[in-house]
């Protein structure tokens, strides 16, 4: 039998840390379903109702830090590991978090556990926009990230999506398309930073496992040696604004539009940053929606033969009336 094909016989157990959040616990139920073994790092005092969810899906699940756990109890959460997912990080860290130490700290520490367990494939969940002078810090510390990784000598492969969309498990959301939807159906008008003008290609979180679940399965673990990176974007290119558009068609409310100048964003992202435990905007989400986000090549499509759902489609997996708005305000 081929390397290949043993692979995708006895692909192992799969370890995803990050795993209480929106890809990890997407990506747990879409493994499990696959029939493999999964192991979930998760933080300590995690949402009890996030860990039920992971729970439901007959996964298995270890809370430990990376950064402040004892080295034995990590050991024994990557014992056994065959290939690892990393997903640690925030777009929105709270109040005293560091950008740095979320992205590159716990990459280098995670690096050090699949290197001591012997982990043959890992794949690295970053962003779109990742790279050395990105005007971002968020996407300047992803990239420091991504280098921790390659240093490493491990078998690994990186995936940079766009912003991510729709839900087909759980409760959680992409932190940005939450808010807007809770705009949305609480507001008469929505505020947009620049009149949103920067163009962005969502991606279904669907597409984006399924991807993920593709470099697991289908590849060997010696196409990763060079630690290749992928791009992955949704089929339609929209501007911000006409992107919110499509949330408020597929909630059925229509609203207006405020213009939010980028000078009065940075005042409301200060004052945020000091008042509130994780901001409503901070001044680095400004510098991230002053640019656009979107795809050179669309290495989901190219290289691993994924069509993406359309933007509508894709938002049709929230809930769709507007009599059930006070479940969905619940639920995000």
């Amino acid at each position: 039998m081929s390397e290949q094909n043993e692979t995708e016989r006895q692909p192992g157990l799969t370890l995803i840390d990050g795993a209480t959040g929106y890809v990890g616990s997407h990506l747990t139920d879409y493994l499990t379903r696959q029939g493999l073994a999964v192991r979930c790092l998760t933080r300590r005092g995690a949402n009890s109702s996030d860990l039920a969810m992971l729970k439901s899906c007959q996964a298995e699940i270890v809370s430990a830090d990376l950064l402040q756990d004892d080295g034995e109890l990590l050991k024994k959460a990557f014992a056994g590991v065959r290939q690892a997912v990393h997903l640690i990080g925030s777009i929105a860290p709270r109040k005293g978090e560091s950008l740095s130490t979320l992205h590159v700290e716990q990459t280098r520490k995670f690096a050090q556990l699949c290197r001591e367990a012997a982990v043959a494939k890992v794949v690295m969940v970053t962003a779109l926009g990742t790279k050395q002078d990105a005007l971002s810090e968020y996407h300047r510390t992803k990239w420091l990230a991504e280098e921790e990784l390659k240093r490493s000598g491990l078998n690994c492969i990186i995936v940079r999506p766009s912003l991510l969309i729709g839900r087909t498990f759980g409760l959680r959301d992409s932190k940005l398309v939450r808010r807007f939807r809770e705009l949305i159906v609480k507001k008469a008008r929505v505020p947009l930073i620049g009149g949103g003008g920067n163009r962005i290609q969502p991606l279904f979180i669907g597409d984006l496992v399924a991807a993920i679940a593709k470099c697991l399965l289908t590849y060997r673990a010696d196409a990763f040696a060079r630690a290749p990176v992928l791009e992955l974007g949704g089929g339609q290119v929209l501007t911000m604004r006409e992107f919110v558009q499509e949330i408020m068609n597929g909630l059925g409310l229509q609203r207006k539009f405020i213009d939010v100048p980028i000078p009065l964003a940075h005042l409301v992202a200060f004052v945020a940053e000091i008042a509130q435990e994780v901001p409503v905007v901070s001044q680095d989400q400004i510098r991230i929606s002053m640019v656009d986000n979107i795809c050179g090549t669309n290495d989901l499509t190219s290289k691993l033969g994924i069509e993406p759902l359309s933007v509508s489609e894709a938002l049709r997996s929230y809930t769709r009336t507007v009599g059930d708005q006070a479940a969905l305000l619940e639920k995000v």
